[in-house]
Formats: structure tokens, sequence, C-alpha cells
């Protein structure tokens, strides 16, 4: 269950000179500014906008911005304009694009290898395939040519990467007998499609 909503912090309490609305006093209204933002987890997500409110040190009486006379949105709007949206309320954005940036760097660390391993391939490689929308299996390297390299398909596939951990142990590591022949270049094709995900050397 995700946890989400949103919250206000204030940011500016200022007097100001325009009457009370309610009890015709003058310099006895305080403004407030809110910064609204949303939160998941209570973690600040993103700022989504400044609200206010005034109240009267004489009569008490309380206007959130809707209620306001249009002399005092003025005035709340002069003391908004004044604020800064809090650099905190940009945790959540924040946090996202640091794991964005982090995915793409590994995964670019892991192309790296990947292509490294698969232009000095070893017998015993194991090669993770994709063969299809929801079709993953491996290839085992069975024998490694100047110009060619030999795999035994295994005999069974799964319908998402993740469960490759699994097929490759146990009593689904089973490979089929008769190897299929790629030459190197072909390899590095099926790489570059994306059809071979990755390569396990132990």
């Amino acid at each position: 269950m995700i946890i989400y909503g949103s919250r206000a912090t204030q940011l500016a309490k200022e007097t100001i000179s325009d009457p009370c609305p309610n009890c015709q006093t003058n310099n006895s209204l305080d403004m407030y500014v809110f910064q609204r933002y949303a939160h998941i987890f209570w973690i600040p997500f993103v700022p989504i906008g400044k609200t206010g409110a005034s109240q009267c040190a004489h009569c008490k009486k309380v206007l959130k911005l809707k209620e306001m006379p249009s002399s005092l949105r003025v005035a709340y709007s002069n003391v908004a304009a004044r604020t800064k949206v809090p650099f905190w309320t940009f945790i959540g954005v924040a946090i996202v694009g640091v794991l964005i940036i982090n995915g793409i760097i590994q995964s670019g660390v892991h192309d790296a290898r990947t292509s490294q391993l698969l232009k000095s391939p070893q017998a015993g490689d194991i090669l993770e395939v994709k063969k299809g929308i929801g079709d993953y299996t491996l290839y085992k390297v069975a024998d490694v040519r100047p110009d060619s390299v030999a795999v035994l398909p295994l005999l069974y596939s799964v319908n998402q990467q993740s469960g490759l951990g699994k097929l490759g142990s146990g009593q689904y590591a089973q490979y089929s007998d008769e190897a299929k022949m790629y030459s190197r270049e072909s390899l590095s094709v099926l790489l570059h499609k994306g059809e071979i995900l990755d390569v396990i050397r132990k």
C-alpha cells in the first residue's frame, strides 16, 4: 500500500496595514503564507503551490485565501512573492533523479562488461537470451573457435528474465545435445539487438 497525500508548511508571517474586514481594526492583520507539497510515505515529493490565510490579532477572525476580499488578496500576493519555495520540498524528485542517473550508469557498466565478455567467450559461459516476447532461456558455450562459437540451448524457458537464475540450476539445468553455431559477429549483432541480455562467467 502506497501512502500519499499533501501537506502545508508555513513560509512567512507578516503584519499588514489593511483593516480587518471583520472588526475594521488597522494594523492588526497577520498574513500567513503556506507552501503546499505532495508527499509519498510522508517524504516531501514536489511542491504544488502556495496558499495563505489572515488572522486578526484583535478579533481573532481567520480568513482563508479564497475568503479574502480583493485588497487582502493583493497583500497576500505581495508577501507570497517575497517567499521562496523550500528546497526540501523537492526531496522526492531529487531522489528519483539520483536513482535514474544511477540506473543509467549501472546499465552502461553492465552493457560494457557484457560486450567485453562476448568478445572473448570461454567454454562454460552462460548466455542469458531473449528469444521473443515473454520467452527467455539460457545458452551454454560448449566450444570456442577462431571465428565461431558453439552453444547448447537450455531445454526450458521462462516468461521473465528474473526467472533465469532458478532455470540455470537444479533439475532445470538440462541443455540440448545439439549445438548451435554462431559467428562472433552474429553474437555481437544479437547483443546490440537486445537478444543476448547477459554473459555469466564463473
